[in-house]
């Protein structure tokens, strides 16, 4: 952008035909280098984001990114993430929920929320985010778990159980959902089923030490 605007200030003295065949003839690199802006502050941002000293680092960069593609979903949940890691979840709840407008197919969103609404004690909310968490990707087994935790925290034993099948059974080495089908199938008088599952919660507990 440097070159063409300086060829334009040098020839405008001489015609104004010449500055309109200029601007036509010379491609504009304002694409080029946005596009490598972009990938200069996602690489830093991602960079920073990894590492627990320089979180407010990453928010910096991801709002840069975010300022050349306003629009951009993608910007907006890291921007969102980071901020969240950074400690500032009222901003990073913020950006999350206007990532989610834009496009609520995204699954993201809805996880994240529904983990921020949860450690803050908003179940009602959580849940809510979790639920369309599992529509958009059955098959994540720790969204299955926290809405069944979510569910058993509710008093809503009867959802609670499936979730918590679901989660084992998409990842049978998760053994914060075999301990809760333990207490599920306890509660429910089914003592061969917690016997099984308490056996397995165990093992996995000796593997993980």
């Amino acid at each position: 952008m440097r070159k063409t605007l300086v060829a334009v200030v040098l020839c405008a003295a001489t015609a104004a035909a010449t500055v309109v065949v200029l601007w036509a003839q010379t491609p504009a690199p304002s694409a080029a280098e946005k596009a490598e802006q972009l990938a200069i502050h996602r690489n830093l941002g991602k960079a920073f984001y990894e590492n627990p000293t320089t979180y407010a680092q990453s928010v910096e960069e991801f709002t840069k990114a975010l300022a050349l593609e306003p629009d951009s979903v993608r910007e907006r949940v890291n921007l969102g993430l980071a901020l969240l890691r950074a400690g500032k979840t009222p901003e990073g709840v913020a950006e999350l929920k206007k990532a989610q407008q834009q496009d609520p197919k995204l699954p993201h969103t809805w996880f994240n929320l529904g983990i921020v609404y949860k450690k803050d004690g908003y179940y009602p909310a959580a849940i809510t985010q979790l639920e369309q968490m599992v529509k958009l990707a059955p098959d994540e087994p720790i969204s299955h778990y926290n809405l069944g935790y979510l569910y058993r925290l509710t008093n809503k034993v009867t959802e609670a159980l499936p979730e918590f099948e679901a989660a084992a059974k998409l990842d049978p080495n998760l053994a914060g959902a075999r301990f809760q089908l333990y207490n599920a199938y306890r509660a429910a008088n089914r003592a061969a089923d917690a016997a099984r599952e308490l056996a397995r919660f165990q093992e996995l507990r000796k593997q993980q030490a």
